[in-house]
């Protein structure tokens, strides 16, 4: 019997480190999906406002144009002819980054061409009007790549950009709260994800997913629980937050509970592996124990 509860728990113990990353890294995931859908793609102020008595250029005029007729390739062909004419010319990096951040390819997104041309901005521009949302775009993608890719060079990166950012904007805070969540530095991630306020229902929800994933890792098995359950009540299908309840629920000794959580995770989503593997131990450890 003996025997038995320590492969249980060796098993359970090797879930929750699956669960614990594949969530750390949809989290992020979702947060930054969300953060770009709310981002205003008004190009109205994107003219000549920061660089207009040095370039009045005919290229960068035709890029704007272009890119308000919806040629967007016109408008990219514009701009690197812009920059190749005017390499210090930041604004059209500016611009040349948002479009590649904005518009889904055939191909893809081009991230990387995003990142290269706002790092360029950030470079001749540290000052800029627009360097903090360039800083901040980077930094957000550097902490995705970072956690997909296991790249803690990225990571460092991306806390560098966030660090040289306004410490009270939500976004800097959310960002700032999964780099440390991965570097199981969870006091700090706490107090990050605790701090970024006044978010849409979308991003409160992944404010208390993260931070029930914190908890659950420090062990504070109550307030994981708390979390969580805001996480449900924002939004009730996320299986996710169905799944990682459903663990601590079992950590608290409720198996019932858990195994009403693991199996709505599976309700939305049968392809869930291990919200299947979850509801197959409880299941048996209830009939175990009854």
């Amino acid at each position: 019997m003996k025997k038995l509860r320590t492969r249980h728990l060796l098993v359970i113990t090797l879930i929750s480190l699956v669960v614990f990353i594949f969530c750390g890294i949809y989290l992020y995931y979702q947060f930054i999906k969300t953060s770009n859908k709310n981002n205003n793609n008004d190009y109205s102020n994107i003219l000549l406002d920061e660089d207009k008595l040095q370039y009045e250029s005919t290229n960068y005029i035709n890029a704007v144009n272009a890119y308000m007729d919806h040629n967007i390739r016109l408008a990219i062909d514009e701009l690197n002819e812009e920059i190749r004419r005017y390499p210090r010319h930041a604004q059209a990096y500016f611009l040349l980054g948002k479009l590649y951040e904005d518009t889904e390819f055939p191909e893809g997104k081009f991230y990387s061409l995003m990142i290269s041309n706002y790092e360029k901005y950030i470079e001749l521009k540290p000052e800029g009007k627009r360097v903090n949302y360039a800083k901040l775009r980077v930094a957000q993608y550097f902490v995705q790549a970072g956690l997909k890719q296991r790249n803690v060079d990225f990571l460092s990166k991306a806390e560098d950009y966030l660090l040289s950012l306004d410490q009270t904007d939500s976004s800097v805070k959310m960002a700032l709260g999964a780099i440390y969540l991965d570097e199981k530095n969870y006091d700090k991630a706490i107090i990050e994800f605790e701090k970024s306020a006044h978010l849409p229902p979308s991003d409160l929800k992944l404010k208390y997913n993260s931070l029930g994933l914190a908890y659950i890792k420090k062990e504070s098995y109550t307030k994981a629980k708390t979390c969580l359950e805001i996480a449900l009540k924002i939004d009730p299908s996320d299986k996710y937050a169905h799944n990682n309840l459903g663990y601590v629920y079992v950590q608290l000794g409720e198996f019932e509970n858990a195994r009403k959580h693991f199996s709505a995770a599976l309700k939305i989503d049968r392809t869930y592996n291990n919200a299947h593997d979850n509801l197959k131990w409880v299941e048996e450890k209830i009939k175990r124990d009854y």
